[in-house]
């Protein structure tokens, strides 16, 4: 049985009602979190887009492992490979912040929510990597259900060397999470398949992006879906460097309901949180 432990007053700028479990069942507190978070070479949590508790939980894992670790890499599913440039630029200060965010097509709850995560970065002189494939390619592999140099276009420059769709788990999630939405939608007309190549194509474009700086800790955020189960990133990453040290954290509302093999399978730790705020 899992006993839950709720951890206050251990940071100011953590929220309240916070529970943090290991895959074993252990509880910890905040500071043991990151201590153990220094034994992996690349670490994921994956977050919900869209909650306030989990961006300020994701600010604290950065901040804790910053202190310990001076050569961390941070890298970001909120931007896109091509805005890598600007994304550079704009940490060392040669481009101002207008300038940076007119051209780097950042996500509508940036301000709130990845700005600080950026600036810190920025401050502490963090390379941040610009993690995902443009969105434009992977809507064109979702209509076309073929993953090509022809059907990407110039996008083809992000195309990893391997692309593994051998997940039996992962297609059963993704197929299940598709059933699940509106088929009115815009999402309701595509074919399944073409779409699980598409998210195949994101976690595999991801996974790469950071290929670069395995030398060094990386820390990445990202939604829960690319992550969690060690599926997704973590999967497509795993294959092609089997000998990575890689953790997964996942950012879970309280209320959501877990069985105890979920919560022993779906991360390495989980972060458990009560919503004080929802990101509009």
């Amino acid at each position: 049985m899992i006993v839950l432990l709720s951890l206050l007053f251990l940071q100011p700028s953590l929220p309240e009602n916070i529970t943090i479990i290991s895959a074993t069942g252990d509880t910890l507190f905040f500071n043991e979190l990151a201590d153990a978070l220094m034994g992996y070479d690349v670490i994921f949590v994956g977050e919900e887009h869209d909650a306030k508790a989990a961006h300020d939980a994701e600010l604290a894992i950065l901040t804790s492992l910053a202190e310990r670790d001076s050569n961390l890499v941070l890298a970001l599913e909120m931007f896109e490979r091509d805005v890598q440039d600007v994304l550079d630029s704009y940490l060392v200060g040669d481009t101002p912040e207008d300038t940076f965010l007119a051209r780097s097509r950042p996500w509508p709850n940036y301000q709130t929510d990845y700005r600080p995560l950026v600036e810190f970065a920025k401050a502490n002189k963090i390379a941040v990597v610009a993690a995902n494939v443009p969105r434009r390619a992977a809507a064109a592999v979702a209509r076309s259900g073929e993953v090509s140099n022809e059907v990407v276009g110039q996008d083809s420059i992000w195309l990893p060397d391997t692309l593994h769709l051998d997940s039996e788990e992962y297609l059963e999630r993704f197929s299940a999470t598709m059933e699940g939405m509106p088929h009115g939608g815009p999402m309701g007309s595509l074919n399944v398949d073409a779409l699980y190549k598409a998210q195949v194509l994101k976690d595999a474009v991801m996974a790469a992006s950071i290929d670069p700086y395995l030398d060094r800790r990386i820390l990445f955020f990202c939604g829960r879906f690319h992550a969690d189960y060690h599926l997704g990133i973590p999967y497509q990453l795993q294959k092609n460097h089997p000998d990575l040290k890689i953790a997964v954290v996942s950012l879970a509302q309280a209320s959501e309901e877990l069985s105890a093999e979920d919560r022993s399978r779906i991360a390495d730790f989980l972060w458990v949180y009560t919503p004080h705020d929802v990101t509009e």
